[in-house]
C-alpha cells in the first residue's frame, strides 16, 4: 500500500512538472514568434519582385541599385513606392502567429489570396500571400508557405495593414516622376500634383495683387499728375495775359491830347 501510494505521488509530481514545462515552452515560443520578422534577408538583398493582384501583374528588377518596372510597362520605378512595400515585408515585426490547417485557409482569405508577392533573393524565390484583414481592421493575414500540403499545419501571420497601401498603388504611382512629366503637361496629374499646382496658382495671384498696380491706380496716378500740371499751366497763362494786357491797353494819359 505504501509503495503504491508513493508511486502515485511521484506520478502526480511528474505530470505536474511536464505540464508546467509545456506551458512555459509554449509561452516562450509565442513571445519569440511575435517579435520575429517574416524573412531573414533585408530589403537590400532583394533583386527582383513580382506583385500579382486581381487580374494585374507588376514586375520589377534592380540593376546598379536602381529599380526598373518591366511589366506592365518598361519604365524607371518610383524608389519611394518600392521602398515602402519592401520595407514593410522585410522590416516590420510579426504581430501574431496562428497555426492552422490547410482546410481553414478560407477563414483568413488565403485560399484565394487578394495579392501575392514573389521576391527574388540570390536566385531563390520567396512567395508571400496576402489575405483578409483581421476582425480589428488594423492587420492583414499573410502566409509565407511555398506549398500547402494536407494535413500538414501551416503558419499564418498578422502584419500591419500598411502593407495593403503598398500593394494597392496604381500603376502610375509605381513609375518614377520623370516618366510622368509628359502626362503632367497634358493635364494627367495625380491629386497631390493638382493640389500643389492650385496652391502655387493662388500664391502667384496673391503676389500679383500685392505688387502689380491696378488700372485704376495707374489712371488715378495719371489724372493726379495731369491735374497738377494743368493747374500750373493755367496759372502761368493767366499771369502772362495780365502782363500782355498791361502792355497793349493805352492809359488815360496817352489818350489825352
Amino acid at each position: 500500500m505504501k509503495l503504491q501510494r508513493s508511486t502515485a505521488m511521484l506520478l502526480g509530481v511528474a505530470i505536474s512538472l511536464v505540464t508546467i514545462v509545456t506551458i512555459v515552452e509554449t509561452q516562450k515560443d509565442t513571445q519569440i514568434s511575435k517579435g520575429e520578422r517574416l524573412y531573414t534577408f533585408t530589403e537590400a538583398d532583394i533583386s527582383a519582385f513580382t506583385l500579382e493582384r486581381d487580374d494585374e501583374t507588376l514586375s520589377f528588377t534592380k540593376a546598379d541599385n536602381t529599380w526598373q518596372m518591366t511589366e506592365p510597362e518598361k519604365a524607371a520605378a518610383a524608389p519611394s513606392s518600392v521602398a515602402f512595400l519592401l520595407n514593410i515585408i522585410t522590416s516590420d515585426s510579426i504581430q501574431e502567429t496562428i497555426t492552422t490547417t490547410p482546410n481553414q485557409l478560407e477563414t483568413y482569405g488565403l485560399d484565394q489570396p487578394t495579392a501575392t508577392i514573389q521576391l527574388t533573393v540570390d536566385n531563390e524565390n520567396y512567395k508571400l500571400s496576402v489575405g483578409n484583414e483581421d476582425f480589428s481592421g488594423t492587420s492583414l493575414y499573410v502566409m509565407t508557405s511555398h506549398e500547402v500540403v494536407e494535413p500538414n499545419p501551416v503558419d499564418i501571420y498578422l502584419m500591419p495593414k500598411e502593407l495593403e497601401n503598398g500593394i494597392e498603388r496604381s500603376v502610375n504611382e509605381w513609375i518614377a516622376q520623370d516618366e510622368n512629366n509628359a502626362n503632367d503637361i497634358d493635364g494627367n496629374t495625380d491629386g497631390s500634383q493638382n493640389e500643389t499646382i492650385e496652391r502655387n496658382a493662388e500664391q502667384d495671384t496673391s503676389n500679383d495683387s500685392d505688387t502689380v498696380p491696378s488700372v485704376e491706380d495707374e489712371a488715378n496716378g495719371i489724372d493726379g499728375n495731369t491735374d497738377d500740371s494743368q493747374n500750373e499751366t493755367i496759372e502761368e497763362n493767366v499771369e502772362q495775359d495780365s502782363i500782355n494786357d498791361s502792355d497793349t491797353v493805352p492809359s488815360l494819359e496817352d489818350d489825352t491830347p
